[in-house]
């Protein structure tokens, strides 16, 4: 007989390791928070004059801005990367408009592209991974709602556009499931902002007062704790949709 206390239901288990993953998120978000506050110190005071010099550049700083970004997703590099430096330089609104915007052009674009030029390479490359396989063929029949759930959960951008483009899926529901990718969007270009802002304060050259500093660090953290319970049940979800698209394995 089991010893009462040693063992936990499936849910529980599942609820065990969902907040696990919360906890260690906002771990995470706080050493690199406090690293950014120690290396402020040193660079925060040049923040201010970057900033000033990328927003003189008026309309060519959004149209580079927008260029990098359409080339990082096709080459299947982190778009993070982007969307953290636009919370940086343009601050939380903008730069959220911005990346939400150039994020459906180059969503649209790959889509296209990949359609009409790189179908035979893509079904090439999805059939060395089972998984997404079984997920692009899952897609093609349920359209809307699990290519929303692909964008709320692990999937890199990018990937998404060429495989989904790839797919027989029709172009307005794709379309319309980029509102997937907003969370994500939003925890990232807030990153960026955080990041500016602890650099500036350690430096002593934010504007930002203390209390209105603090609330933007609390806000944070509960988009971390959002965005992390969303991808967590958008992951189960393709799970189960992922086990239901494969095949049983044939007896030997």
């Amino acid at each position: 007989m089991a010893t009462q206390g040693t063992t936990q239901t499936p849910i529980a288990h599942k609820r065990h390791l969902k907040t696990k993953s919360i906890i260690l998120r906002i771990v995470i978000a706080a050493v690199v928070i406090g690293l950014l506050a120690w290396l402020g110190r040193y660079f925060g005071q040049y923040i201010p004059e970057v900033e000033s010099w990328i927003k003189g550049l008026g309309i060519w700083g959004l149209i580079v801005f927008a260029i990098l970004f359409l080339i990082i997703t096709g080459l299947q590099a982190p778009e993070s990367i982007l969307a953290i430096a636009a919370g940086v330089v343009f601050g939380f609104a903008e730069g959220l408009a911005l990346v939400i915007v150039v994020n459906i052009i180059g969503a649209i674009l790959w889509f296209w592209i990949a359609r009409k030029f790189l179908r035979g390479w893509v079904h090439r490359v999805l059939e060395r991974h089972p998984k997404l396989e079984a997920i692009e063929q899952a897609t093609a029949q349920e359209g809307f709602k699990l290519m929303v759930l692909m964008r709320l959960g692990p999937f890199s951008y990018g990937m998404l556009n060429f495989m989904l483009g790839a797919s027989d899926v029709r172009f307005w529901p794709y379309a319309f499931a980029l509102i997937g990718a907003i969370p994500g969007n939003i925890a990232t270009v807030y990153f960026g902002n955080v990041a500016s802002h602890v650099a500036k304060h350690a430096a002593d050259s934010d504007d930002l007062s203390n209390p209105h500093f603090y609330i933007m660090i609390g806000g944070f953290v509960v988009t971390i704790i959002v965005v992390a319970i969303v991808a967590h049940v958008a992951r189960r979800a393709l799970k189960k949709y992922q086990a239901e698209s494969t095949p049983p394995a044939q007896p030997a």
